[in-house]
């Protein structure tokens, strides 16, 4: 079985595909293949239609059910899923080194900075304790307003009473 290359063209440059007998893109017509290609940048049938060149939703709409465009967006699919399977930390890494580089404004190059932070493990995991108690109605109805008020995270009556005396003390002073 002989081995041929041919480009796939996308936003991120032209990617090289192995293209083989049994490869269904390469069974389609030039009009055919422009359509897959804009299907695979991502556009919608009618984008992608314009883009291949069709004229009407309609002749999108048969391309897109046509079984040939069909099994080879389907190829495609899978054959740039295996690339991302092939991923590494090691990549991932570089791209976000890239980010950091490409970083426009101080917001952009802190994200960047935070998302390699979160790879490399240099932050601590955040440890939250929670402790959970099952009140029953009984015991809820013999806690006072103030156990109530800690119970929901709210500020004691105390407290609040103190802060709006020193409020109006403020206020006669004006």
């Amino acid at each position: 079985m002989s081995k041929r290359t041919e480009s796939l063209k996308s936003d991120k440059g032209t990617k090289a595909v192995a293209l083989t007998e049994r490869n269904p893109y390469t069974e389609l017509t030039v009009l055919q293949r422009r359509y897959v290609e804009a299907r695979m940048q991502g556009l919608p049938v009618g984008a992608a239609g314009k883009a291949a060149g069709e004229q009407s939703m309609k002749a999108a709409s048969m391309m897109e059910r046509s079984p040939k465009v069909r099994k080879a967006i389907k190829f495609l699919v899978r054959d740039s899923m295996r690339n991302v399977e092939e991923l590494t930390k090691s990549d991932v890494m570089t791209g976000m080194l890239d980010a950091v580089e490409a970083a426009a404004t101080a917001s952009e190059l802190v994200l960047a900075w935070r998302e390699l932070g979160k790879l490399i493990g240099a932050y601590e995991p955040e440890k939250k304790i929670l402790e959970i108690h099952d009140y029953t109605r009984d015991e809820l109805k013999a806690m006072t307003d103030n156990d109530l008020l800690r119970l929901t995270g709210g500020k004691l009556a105390d407290t609040i009473d103190a802060e709006f005396e020193e409020i109006r003390t403020e206020a006669q002073k004006r």
